[in-house]
């Protein structure tokens, strides 16, 4: 659990609040949860607070909606439950660690600080642990970025990129893409047929097989769902940072 940036005291107060806030109350005999049973703040607050909550959870525990049960007679058990898994990991992260020893050391990056495009399309699959889908979801936005940016409707994926970025001039409805920022002529040219190769592959062996391979084999385990979206990022923030020329 990366704790870079997080404020930990926030979040384990409001991780607190919520779990004893929306405790259910009004529970038939023994305790039995019934279409009756409200959370003791009232539902109106209890909407309020979950706003705050899944956000944290989103960035601290990613997995929570897929480890944590539904229930149809306590609205708000999945959150409350997954915030005690949480809080539980809080409390326990330095010891756990220090018993565990240093492990990896080893600079990281998380899904959220890629390019906001490709945790934006991802988010929701991966959430759901569907990674295949969030790696498919984040290639369809670069394509559709690229579209966008030089207007392109009639061509897609790694001939969009190759058509965007070819050394040809522009003609009318084709737009280029350039690294007019680049003052050396060699690297200018360096980079953009690097970046056409490097896009045309990433629709090639990314997003191609996703898209053909039967359901069976698409599954990606975490680390290779990762690295693809990185790849993916950065082929995005080229995009971003190329200058069009047109006609």
């Amino acid at each position: 659990m990366n704790l870079d940036g997080i404020d930990v005291s926030w979040v384990r107060g409001q991780l607190v609040r919520f779990v004893a806030e929306t405790k259910p109350t009004g529970a038939s005999s023994g305790n039995v949860i019934t279409a009756r049973t409200h959370p003791a703040c009232g539902r109106d607050q209890a909407i309020i607070m979950v706003e705050v909550i899944r956000p944290i959870l989103d960035r601290l525990y990613p997995q929570w909606r897929s480890e944590n049960g539904l229930n149809q007679y306590d609205e708000f058990r999945q959150e409350r439950d997954a915030s005690k898994r949480l809080l539980a990991r809080l409390d326990t992260a330095t010891e756990v660690a220090a018993k565990l020893g240093a492990g990896d050391s080893s600079p990281r990056i998380t899904a959220a600080s890629l390019h906001a495009l490709i945790w934006q399309a991802a988010q929701a699959q991966w959430a759901t642990e569907h990674r295949h889908e969030a790696v498919l979801a984040a290639a369809k936005a670069v394509n559709s970025h690229l579209q966008t940016k030089i207007g392109r409707r009639d061509v897609s994926e790694a001939d969009l990129v190759r058509q965007a970025f070819s050394d040809k001039p522009p003609e009318s409805g084709k737009q280029r893409l350039r690294f007019n920022s680049v003052a050396d002529e060699q690297t200018r040219k360096s980079l953009r047929q690097g970046v056409m190769e490097f896009g045309a592959g990433c629709f090639g062996a990314i997003r191609n097989p996703l898209g053909h391979l039967p359901n069976d084999e698409l599954e990606l385990d975490e680390q290779t769902a990762l690295e693809r979206l990185a790849a993916l990022s950065l082929l995005a923030r080229w995009i971003d940072e190329a200058d069009i020329e047109s006609v």
